[in-house]
């Protein structure tokens, strides 16, 4: 019914409220434009937007269809940046999707170790929430995902590379950092920043707490790990998150605290089933897989000398 150029047409009139604007953007005329989104309209037979001040706001409708037609913008940039590499001689391309912990955690040394020895592979980095980072790979948008605490999709195959140990981060003057393991007893009725209860993670927590007859109820909740993290590193509250954030963010007035019972989140390497995992791709999953268990060694034998 739609073909892409007039739902690209669609988004910049979105994206700039003018169509004035758009077609600047686009290296149209301005009677184009508002031609072209007539035609949709009476294709589709219903408004797409509503002027209100001499601006063009977009109705829900509009919205909705341009979010179904996200994948279509990205695969189209896909396609084009593929066909740019072969123009510009470039040996391959590597596409990584991936949760926030990680491409603030491990991921830049890894990218930049990877660069520097194969400066002629492209390299983009994606993050996004889990379900969107799985989705890419599933879609062939991405190469490869680097993900905590993944669930089973039939069309991705999972490599474990580490498991991340929850912990508890909090400040080195609180109560709980004079405990060598905190329990889920020993968080109750303390001011929680972690995992919403929503996400994988935070169910994983919520479970541990309920199999210890205590509910996991967090006052402020965070998608990402790492977010949990740095809102303690401000002074605000504790958190249990993995180990791998909780000493991104570590600095003197911070302390790590092992958490009881033992509870672990598998990171794993998440690619397609659909096709072969090109050489590149592979290079780099060994290269996350070295850098993340280096990371964790040093982790832990840090934890060990803690004289606290």
């Amino acid at each position: 019914m739609l073909n892409l150029r007039q739902l690209e047409i669609l988004r910049a009139v979105v994206q700039y409220r003018t169509t004035v604007g758009a077609a600047e953007r686009l290296g149209m005329s301005q009677p184009s434009v508002s031609n072209t989104i007539r035609h949709i309209e009476t294709v589709l037979g219903f408004p797409l937007f509503e002027r209100v001040s001499n601006r063009l706001v977009p109705t829900e409708e509009a919205l909705i269809l341009l979010e179904e037609a996200e994948p279509l913008f990205l695969l189209r940039d896909a396609v084009n940046q593929r066909a740019a590499d072969l123009r510009r001689g470039r040996i391959g391309r590597i596409r990584i999707a991936s949760t926030a912990e990680l491409s603030e955690a491990v991921l830049p040394g890894v990218i930049a170790d990877y660069a520097g020895a194969y400066p002629k592979v492209q390299i983009s980095l994606e993050t996004r929430p889990l379900d969107g980072v799985l989705q890419v790979v599933e879609n062939g948008l991405a190469d490869v995902a680097f993900v905590i605490a993944a669930y089973e999709r039939q069309a991705l195959d999972y490599e474990t590379l580490v498991e991340l140990r929850a912990v508890c981060l909090c400040p080195a003057d609180d109560p709980l950092a004079r405990l060598e393991a905190v329990t889920p007893r020993d968080l109750i009725g303390r001011q929680m920043v972690g995992p919403q209860v929503s996400n994988r993670i935070g169910l994983m927590i919520a479970d541990s707490f309920r199999a210890s007859g205590h509910v996991y109820s967090p006052a402020i909740e965070t998608r990402f790990m790492n977010a949990a993290a740095r809102v303690v590193r401000e002074g605000c509250g504790v958190t249990l998150i993995d180990e791998l954030s909780a000493h991104t963010v570590l600095r003197p007035g911070l302390v790590v605290r092992a958490y009881e019972p033992a509870l672990s989140f598998e990171l794993t390497a998440a690619t397609s089933r659909a096709k072969t995992t090109s050489r590149q791709t592979r290079r780099l999953i060994t290269a996350f897989a070295e850098k993340v268990r280096a990371q964790i060694a040093e982790v832990r034998a840090e934890a060990r000398r803690d004289p606290s």
